[in-house]
């Protein structure tokens, strides 16, 4: 059991409510503390019960909260649940938050038990900063895209990658879309990309009208290098998508400067590595534009969104029209060409400037978890971690990445899933899938990493415990 143990009542601060706080405190706490929920004591420090955000959801939802916002009022209505929250129909979760008593009753330390408890690959981590910002949002009624929090997300945004310009969009999707079209990238043209990646980045080539070219990736890094680039270019290739896959840098000083001599535009997608580096300088910054996603599972996260930054005044105006449906910033309801409606609402803003305070920690967390995970499986036989990357290149965890036997993976997963743990495999390559077969070449590094790729827990949720028993996982297959 990986315990919190705790000797003075400071420790009500993560993990305890007093009967007195209210439901918003409360809140607060099953947030900040990552676990959902929280014990209830009296004065005295005796556990009078626990409320976790399942029950303030629905004291919020039947009024209860508000008519008294007390955790007093709620203690007869907690008593009378079950003391597991029933997650389906088959599956009721354990109790993660365990109470450690003195002699006389009284609360001394809690106890963190995650031996049972379903540990998904990737959860968002909210805290009481983003909650906050999101009443602010909500109940200041500026709900849509001309809240204050998108200015201040964008401006935050651009300030942490050193850009010019910061344009916020509906997802990283679309913000790959809206660069392309504001470099008027269409019929006739053709983008390289990557074999290994999300398929919203051959998706929006292909939305285009124009034509993608697939290149393989580099074994050490993962994404594509410039003698794959060179090797693909023609006289009709207008755009470049380098991919940092799972957060790992790729060839981009190199590509860039080969882009530039022919007069090629590189767009960086940047979905999966906010924070990485190149020669010092933070992902984001060689391109013309590059494009950023703050999906659920994203190091920074709206549950939807994303960012375009650019250093070109022409092309940061290009898109802040594109995204408002072509209209003139000028002159409202006149339409200077066919726009998107791909616009970042106030309230989703609101999240990822929260979420963007707190990046630098929830970098240091994810590497503490990678390296959790090399200590615990360095000795399991067929597990390799990712190769080191050359001295230019710093890479960040999104989600801590290994790879195993092709044949063994899918017993892995299976052996996982019986043990309550979401492991995640690679992409499939792009080349592989029906939709984008005419496009592709023979990618045998891309197919290696795809068959044998896996992505493990990598979150909040995961402490030595979690580690644990990922790794005997492992050992019960490989060993």
């Amino acid at each position: 059991m990986s315990l919190a143990q705790v000797e003075d009542p400071a420790f009500s601060q993560a993990f305890v409510c007093k009967r007195t706080d209210s439901v918003f405190t409360a809140i607060e706490k099953c947030l900040d503390n990552g676990l959902g929920t929280c014990l209830i004591v009296g004065d005295d420090y005796r556990p009078l019960g626990r409320i976790s955000l399942d029950d303030i959801r629905r004291a919020l939802l039947d009024g209860r909260a508000f008519e008294d916002p007390s955790l007093e009022r709620h203690l007869a209505d907690l008593a009378t649940r079950p003391t597991a929250f029933q997650h389906n129909d088959t599956v009721v979760e354990p109790e993660i938050l365990q109470a450690l008593l003195d002699a006389d009753g009284r609360l001394a330390g809690v106890a963190v038990d995650r031996s049972e408890a379903f540990i998904q690959v990737a959860r968002p981590n909210l805290s009481h900063h983003e909650f906050r910002a999101v009443m602010d949002a909500f109940i200041s009624t500026w709900i849509s895209s001309k809240g204050a929090y998108v200015q201040k997300f964008e401006d935050e945004f651009r300030a942490f990658t050193d850009s010019r310009h910061a344009v916020s969009v509906a997802n990283g999707t679309v913000a790959l879309h809206v660069a392309l079209v504001a470099l008027g990238i269409g019929p006739g043209d053709e983008v390289i990309v990557p074999d290994l990646t999300f398929a919203a980045t051959i998706n929006v080539v292909l939305h285009c009208g124009a034509t993608p070219v697939i290149v393989d990736v580099d074994p050490r890094t993962w994404g594509m290098n410039v003698a794959a680039v060179r090797a693909a270019c023609t006289e009709r290739t207008r755009a470049i998508i380098p991919v940092h896959l799972y957060g790992r840098p790729a060839e981009i000083g190199p590509i860039v400067r080969f882009a530039q001599e022919r007069n090629i535009a590189v767009i960086e997608d940047c979905a999966e590595a906010i924070g990485a580096r190149y020669q010092g300088r933070v992902v984001g910054q060689f391109g013309d534009v590059a494009c950023f996603s703050f999906f659920a599972n994203k190091i920074v996260t709206c549950g939807e969104g994303g960012m375009c930054v650019t250093s070109s005044d022409t092309l940061a105006r290009s898109m802040r029209v594109l995204r408002d449906h072509g209209m003139a910033p000028d002159k409202f309801y006149w339409h200077d060409r066919v726009g998107y409606n791909y616009r970042l609402t106030n309230i989703q803003a609101a999240i990822g400037q929260a979420q963007l305070w707190r990046i630098e920690d929830t970098l240091e967390r994810n590497r503490d978890i990678a390296a959790m995970y090399r200590d615990a499986m360095s000795g399991i036989p067929g597990v390799r971690f990712p190769p080191v990357l050359p001295d230019a290149c710093e890479p960040v965890i999104w989600l801590t990445s290994v790879q195993v036997p092709a044949d063994k993976r899918p017993v892995i997963q299976r052996a996982a899933y019986d043990s309550r743990l979401e492991l995640r495999p690679f992409f499939h390559p792009l080349s592989s899938m029906p939709p984008y077969q005419q496009y592709g070449r023979l990618c045998p590094n891309a197919q290696e990493l795809a068959v044998t790729g896996l992505n493990l827990p990598t979150s909040r949720a995961v402490d030595e415990q979690v580690v644990e028993r990922v790794a005997r996982v492992f050992h019960s297959v490989l060993a």
